[in-house]
């Protein structure tokens, strides 16, 4: 007679149970029998919904906001009306008026708002060692994505791909082309893919080196988007620095793809 499951666990027994069944899955991290694979698939389809539906919600927010601040940019930039360069400076807001000087902390609480929700979310739908930091990259890189796609729809904004951008204020403005968030978006969304489908990543002390490089490859991206703040003030920077991205894609990927990679045994 097989062992009585306990009902607040029925997820864990039936887990546990595949596993014993056939060990294989362990190495292999399969998603395990129908029931989980539905689970599974349910929750990823959430995920996307939601990270779809905030890439809308946050580029219809845009489009008020550039409308919002059109007479501003009217006065300073006639020639970049609905573009983000040259950068508004906190001077401009202030000649404008109280309720524009005010709208920098609103579109920084903003711009914190989503990364909230994300975050909600992934804690909401884990169920195992890994799965909070693969929703949540899942769900950034989706809503980052759509977002630009929503932009494109909505007001045909960026003219391309290498139409420069603000990325964030936090704690200064983040500005590159737009292909650049886009890369970054999908490595995400990929990554998170391949944690939720692909079973645990490594546990052992063989993952200590994957950090570091993910660690390095994080900063020389981030930095790229600091580099060419103090142009952006002025205008257009003249150049991205793609050379300081590229390096840090590339040795983030690395880490990744060292911890993701499936390994037999007991390495994990």
């Amino acid at each position: 007679m097989p062992p009585r499951r306990p009902a607040s666990n029925v997820y864990e027994w039936e887990m546990s149970t595949c596993l014993r069944e056939n060990p294989q899955r362990r190495m292999t991290g399969a998603a395990g029998p129908p029931r989980q694979r539905a689970d599974l698939a349910r929750r990823i389809i959430s995920a996307a919904v939601l990270a779809v539906a905030l890439g809308y919600i946050e580029a219809s927010l845009v489009v008020y906001l550039r409308h919002l601040i059109a007479p501003i940019r009217q006065k300073h930039f006639p020639q970049a009306v609905m573009e983000q360069l040259p950068l508004l400076s906190p001077g401009h807001l202030s000649e404008a008026g109280q309720q524009f000087e005010r709208l920098l902390v609103v579109e920084v609480a903003r711009e914190v708002s989503p990364l909230v929700v994300l975050l909600a979310m992934a804690w909401g739908l884990r169920r195992r060692r890994g799965e909070l930091a693969a929703f949540f990259m899942l769900g950034f890189g989706l809503w980052d994505i759509f977002y630009y796609l929503f932009l494109k729809v909505l007001m045909g904004w960026p003219a391309s791909l290498a139409t420069w951008d603000v990325l964030y204020l936090i704690p200064t403005a983040w500005v590159a082309p737009v292909w650049a968030p886009m890369v970054v978006a999908a490595t995400l969304a990929l990554a998170g893919l391949a944690v939720l489908l692909g079973g645990n990543v490594r546990r052992s002390g063989l993952a200590l080196a994957a950090w570091p490089l993910i660690a390095l490859g994080a900063g020389l991206v981030l930095s790229s988007f600091f580099l060419r703040t103090g142009e952006a003030f002025q205008g257009v920077p003249a150049r991205f620095d793609w050379g300081w991205f590229l390096a840090g894609w590339v040795t983030a990927v690395a880490g990744l793809m060292w911890l993701l990679w499936p390994v037999r045994g007991s390495g994990r």
